[in-house]
């Protein structure tokens, strides 16, 4: 399964430290965006976790963003009917 990989994410950073994902590379493809549904942050210990639900409109995902490692993980997936 995929739970915990890490995936290469293009992402903008605004001026407010906001980041944003729009499209991210998993499987030997490119899934772009469609819409960020909620967005929401817990710790690790001293670091910060950002989570984003977000959606290409055939299916349901949750990145992750490690702000101490840089790194983004897709942890669920789910298929839309």
């Amino acid at each position: 399964m995929y739970i915990g990989q890490v995936v290469k994410v293009v992402a903008t950073f605004d001026p407010a430290y906001r980041v944003k994902p729009f499209k991210f590379k998993w499987a030997g493809r490119t899934i772009r965006v469609v819409d960020i549904t909620y967005i929401w942050r817990s710790k690790e210990g001293r670091k910060d976790i950002y989570h984003f639900a977000l959606t290409d409109g055939s299916a349901l995902y949750e990145l992750t963003y490690d702000t101490e490692t840089l790194l983004w993980r897709l942890e669920n997936l789910e298929a839309l009917e």
